[in-house]
Order: structure tokens, then sequence, then C-alpha cells
């Protein structure tokens, strides 16, 4: 019975869900021939309801007519055709860029790149590497060969036992074969990805694999591991001694150094030594103080040397680097941070780097499986064989006699790609894959980016069919910044530079701008009540604001300060000012613990605002004005229909 029950409600709601779908797709209102559904206005609700909750709610027939509205003004700006103007659609294009990106990232492959990147960053990593060096562009064939050669050194190490550090020395990376192979220790985000986890994922003195980044094959040997150093923040006192230092100069230097050293250890503030014999301008007036830095971002004897300090407030002995001598002083180090404080950091780190790519590749894949692509690049030799290499170099080829134009190459969702359309993007574009060693490894590299660019665009067309969300958001963009243009032009513009027509709304409502009783006054807060009095005494007797907050701050800079100007009695926030009918001393009162007083100079009774005075609030009402002229001209303009019948079931669902 149970089970009866249990299915039959299951069908209720399923029914339930269908008939709320149903009627959620039709049309709530309409602004002339311009269409709004329930979904549509349902979805805005929601989102503004959950902003403004707190601040000004709205029942959702109080916002209808906000949101009709706001439609008038939409459909004003499409018959002016605000939203063919090119500034108008070059702004929305960059926008709609923005809100296409996370539609074409894969979040699982993201979220996995940020754990890894969280994981590795808990160690720091010493590797060597030999690298055979590869054009940014190469052939297949090219290629192979490249890795082969990375294969066969390999083979040399671990079958033929021949030395890494031998082989290193003639590795293509001049600046790592001058150190056997030897790159020191590195941490993540410091090298390109694929070398990164060839360092993190090789057992400790093996030989990785070839691995392919952008500069070529590279076989990674980890060579040592340790916990992370994370970050410090240090001030340093410096003596300049580099290469264009003397001899004579240099023993000078290091007598200098010692001596400083030496004032430390007899108790000097380094601060005070800072000021009076550092030799970096730019940190000086912090007191020496750098800014935060990790491993490989300062001399190796600095690095060394201010990560071995353990003690906040220690200091080292003189320490020499290239540019000359320091002694450096520990300030902060950084804790190890939890996943939840780090995590936004570093996703935006891994959306910047190459890692990204392992995002896209997976987004690209599932792209060609939703759209059956489907390619043949046994016939791009076909299209490869009409281009001639020599202009092509030059940028200059073009398609002269054209063969075989019909011939497909690639196809998705019914859509082909032939011969001839290839051809035509590569003579308009060929100066973007010039890169390469060969022609055919140009030409692969640009009928890649080719059918990967056709894909995506036309992934990007359909992101409003497939995805409602998406097609709700853009269409808040879309009507948002034509709105803005439009609004600019009939109201804030127009109010900022109709003079005339200001001074004449400012004369009809004249009343609205009146100014108050307002005290010239002197505003005294005191951490006791015999301080406010002295201030005002002193005050009256002619001293200077500075004079008296000298004299008495002298124990405390908190104990007494003074405002003064001309102050409506609301902004004095004192009772017994509305009581004073002339110049003299209100009462002291407290508030939050301080003791306060005006001492008033003068009272100027209520007068009317000059036009300069009350411009500002002239021209926000006069804004005001002109949008609510503007709205009752598009009302008798534009026909308004509401669907009752899909309104009583709107407000239904919403409240």
């Amino acid at each position: 019975m149970k089970k009866v029950f249990a299915s039959i409600f299951c069908g209720v709601l399923f029914l339930s869900a269908q008939a709320q779908e149903k009627w959620a797709n039709q049309v709530l209102f309409t602004v002339a021939d311009d269409t709004v559904r329930a979904d549509e206005y349902m979805a805005v609700y929601n989102k503004n309801r959950d902003i403004g909750e707190d601040i000004d709610p709205k029942t959702p027939l109080e916002y209808l007519d906000l949101y009709i509205n706001f439609k008038l003004k939409v459909h004003d700006a499409k018959e002016l055709g605000k939203d063919t103007m090119p500034n108008f659609l070059r702004e929305f294009r960059n926008y709609r860029e923005q809100l296409v990106k996370p539609y074409l990232s894969d979040k699982d492959v993201t979220n996995e790149l940020v754990r890894e990147a969280y994981t590795r960053m808990k160690f720091d990593i010493r590797a060597s590497h030999i690298m055979v060096k590869l054009d940014k562009s190469p052939s297949p064939e090219d290629t192979l060969v490249a890795y082969n050669k990375a294969l066969s050194i390999r083979n040399k190490i671990v079958k033929d036992g021949m030395s890494f550090e031998a082989l290193a020395a003639s590795s293509d990376d001049t600046y790592s074969a001058q150190r056997q192979g030897d790159l020191g220790f590195f941490t993540v985000f410091d090298m390109v990805y694929p070398f990164e986890s060839a360092a993190y994922t090789t057992r400790m003195g093996e030989i990785s694999m070839p691995v392919r980044s952008q500069y070529g094959y590279h076989l990674v040997k980890p060579t040592d591991k340790r916990a992370a150093r994370g970050k410090v923040t240090v001030a340093h006192i410096m003596l300049i001694d580099n290469d264009k230092t003397t001899d004579e100069q240099r023993a000078d230097v290091k007598t200098k150094i010692e001596e400083i050293y030496s004032k430390l250890e007899a108790g000097e503030e380094f601060e005070t030594l800072v000021r009076q014999y550092s030799e970096d301008k730019t940190s000086i007036p912090r007191g020496g103080q750098l800014d935060p830095f990790g491993i490989n971002k300062m001399y190796p004897e600095f690095e060394d040397a201010a990560f071995a300090i353990t003690e906040i407030g220690n200091y080292t002995k003189p320490v020499k680097t290239p540019v000359g001598w320091h002694i450096i002083k520990l300030i902060k180090k950084d804790e190890e941070l939890g996943f939840e404080k780090v995590q936004s950091e570093i996703k935006s780190k891994v959306e910047r780097d190459i890692r990204a790519q392992q995002s896209e590749v997976s987004v690209m894949k599932r792209i060609k499986q939703d759209y059956n692509f489907k390619e043949y690049p046994q016939l791009y030799k076909k299209a490869f064989a009409q281009v001639d290499e020599e202009s092509y170099n030059k940028g200059e080829w073009k398609i002269k006699k054209l063969k075989n134009g019909d011939v497909v190459l690639f196809s998705f969702d019914n859509k082909e790609y032939t011969i001839k359309d290839f051809l035509t993007f590569l003579e308009i574009s060929q100066t973007k894959f010039r890169r390469g060693s060969t022609l055919d490894s140009k030409l692969y590299k640009a009928i890649k980016e080719y059918a990967d660019g056709e894909l995506l665009a036309y992934e990007k067309s359909r992101l409003s069919t497939k995805y409602p969300e998406f097609r709700l958001l853009e269409r808040e963009y879309f009507e948002g910044i034509l709105l803005f243009d439009l609004t600019e032009e009939k109201v804030w513009r127009q109010a900022m530079s109709d003079t005339s027509g200001l001074k004449a709304f400012f004369a009809m409502n004249g009343d609205k701008y009146q100014w108050p009783t307002r005290y010239q006054s002197y505003k005294v807060d005191a951490s006791s009540k015999k301080i406010a009095k002295k201030a005002v005494k002193l005050l009256k007797k002619g001293k200077l604001v500075a004079e008296v907050l000298a004299e008495l701050n002298e124990d405390s800079k908190l104990d007494l300060a003074i405002d003064s100007g001309l102050y409506s009695s609301e902004e004095l926030n004192l009772t017994s000012v509305k009581e004073m009918s002339k110049a003299g001393k209100s009462d002291i009162e407290v508030q939050n613990d301080r003791y306060i007083q005006a001492y008033v100079l003068n009272i100027e009774a209520p007068r009317a605002k000059t036009f300069e005075e009350a411009k500002g609030k002239v021209i926000s009402d006069y804004q005001e004005y002109l949008e609510a002229q503007w709205l009752e001209d598009l009302k008798l303009k534009y026909p308004v229909q509401v669907n009752q019948t899909v309104l009583d079931k709107v407000v239904s669902e919403l409240e």
C-alpha cells in the first residue's frame, strides 16, 4: 500500500511540475510587440528579492510595475536603434565574453587542479633536467625526432649507466647545463606545468620519461624534497658592495657592516640604524622592511639567511650577496593556511597558468562529442599542397587555382568545412601561423586552430539555447547596458547640461530647498568634563584650535578633538543647542563615554538656499522629474498588456 501511495504521490508531483513548466513558458505581459514570459519575470524577481529583502522588499505585484517600466525603456531604446550602435555592440560583446568563460571551462578539472596545486604547495622540490629543444610550432616529424633523442639520452643513463650530470652538461638549456642540470629548489607555479608535474610525481633520484613543454622535451630527475619554506617578511640594513665597488671601498663597506652589527649587539634599535646607515633607499621609510617573499625571489644567500631565522625579532650576522652586505631581521613568518583560505587565490593562478589548458582540452573534447565532430587528416595534404611556401613565409600568399575545393576536411552538427573554407581562412590569417620549422607544421597548427575556433564559436552561439540561466544573464546584461546608455542621454546628461531647465525647475520648487536654523560653532569632544570646560574657556579667550589641542593633549592625543563649522542642530546632535536663542555655550552632554559641548559663535536664521547652494540636490531631483516624464510619455506611446490568468499563477507561486 505504501509503495502504491508513493507512486501516486510521485506521479502527482511530476504532473504538477509539467503543469507549472507549461504556464511558466506563457507570456506574462507585452510591451508593444515585445513579450515577457512568466519564467523570465519569476527569475528576475527571485534574484532581486534576495538582494533587496532587507533594504526595500517588494511584493510580486509591486515589482511587476517596476519591471514593466524597465521594459518600456528597453523597448524605446530598441525602437531608437540603440541596440545596433557600434559602441553598444562592442561593449556588450566584451561583457558577453566574460559571461561565456565559466561555460567553456570544466569545473571538475579546475577543482582537481586547484587541489593538486594546494597539495604540492606544502613541499619544495629540487630537481635537475636535460632538455632537447623544439621550435614553438614543430612538425610531427620534428617532434618525433626530438622525443626519440630524449628517449635515447634516458636509455644511456638508465640502461648504460652513463652519468646524468655529464650528459646534462650538454643540455640545450645552457643555464642548467653550467650546473650539471641542477635547477635548485622550486615550488608549484615556478615551472611550466608539465615539468612541475614530472618533478613532483617522479620518484626521488629516478629519471622521468620525456616530458613535453613549449620549450621541448625534458628528462627530469628529482634530487631533494623539503617542507615548503612558504613566505617570510623581513627588514634589512644594506650597504652596497657590487661589481662597481673598488677593492678599497669593499674593505670599508665590510668594516662598516661589522660596526653596525656591533651596535645592534650593544642594544641599539634596528630601525634607528636603518635610518642612519642603510643604503636601500626604498625600504628606509618602512624601517628596512621588504615585501613578503618566498623561494627563488631573492639571491640564494639572502633567502637562506632569512628563512634560517627562527624567532620573530631576531637578526642575522652580516650576509653577503652580489649587490652588497645585509643584516636581516625577521618580522613575520607566514603560517600554513587551510585550503579554504587560499582556494580562490590558487584558482586564480590556475586559470592564468598553462595548466588551465587541461580544462580547455576537456571542454573541447566534450564539445566535439556533443556535436559529433569528425575530421579527415588524410585529406589535409590536398589543401597543404596548394600553399606556396615562399609567398606564405612573406605573408603574401593568395589562393590562385583552387583544387578539390569541395573536399570536406572536418564537420560537426551537420556543418561541413571544406578545403575552400580552410584556404580562405588561411589567406586572411596567414601571418598568425608563420612560426614553425616547416610549412606543414605551420599549416597543421592553422587547421587545428581553425577547427577549434569554429567549434567554440558555434558553442558560444548556442549557450542561450542550451542553458536557461545563461540566457537570462545574457539578457540582463544586454538590457542593462542598453538602458544605461539611453538613460544617460535622456536623463543624466540632460539634467547636467540643461541649465535653463534646471533653474526653471528650481524656481518652481523653491520651497523644497531651505536651510534650517544653523549654528556657527566649535564642537568640543573630550575625554573628561574638566578638559571640555578648559577647551571652551580657551576658545572664548581667542586661542586658536591648534593651540588649544597642543595645550590640552599633552598627556594623550586622544584627550581632545575640536571641529568647527556651520551646523544644523541635527548635525551637532546636542539637545540643549535647540533651546539656544543666542551665541554661547551649550550644556555638556555625554555620548559614547565622551564629553561633548558646543561653543556657538553665531546663530543663522532659516532661509531659502541659493541655486548654487542647492545645485547638487536640484540636479538629482530634476533627474527624477525627467525620468518620470519620460515614463509617462512611454506609457502613452507603447501599449502594455498583462495576462491576468498567468499573473495570478505567478503571484501564487512567488508569495
